[in-house]
């Protein structure tokens, strides 16, 4: 079991955040289906998810902003 669980967070860590949507909202309806299911690889999919987002966040973050692009982080309520 140990073994599946590893396999699982590697292929997981591989893949798009579309992609692991799209797993989670499988392995959700499977759950629907037969609650008794081991929900495992749901919270491994849920993980490898969130850290996803949380590095896209980071890397939005911490890019630099140009002065020559301010105006298009304008409202445009503001600019008149």
């Amino acid at each position: 079991m140990g073994s599946k669980i590893e396999y699982l967070k590697k292929r997981y860590r591989e893949m798009s955040s579309s992609q692991l949507e799209l797993i989670i909202e499988q392995i959700k309806w499977e759950l629907e289906h037969n609650p008794e299911a081991d929900n495992t690889e749901l919270k491994i999919a849920v993980d490898a998810l969130e850290e996803k987002k949380k590095a896209a966040h980071k890397q939005k973050k911490d890019r630099p902003c140009l002065p020559g692009h301010f105006e298009h982080q304008l409202d445009f309520g503001e600019e008149f």
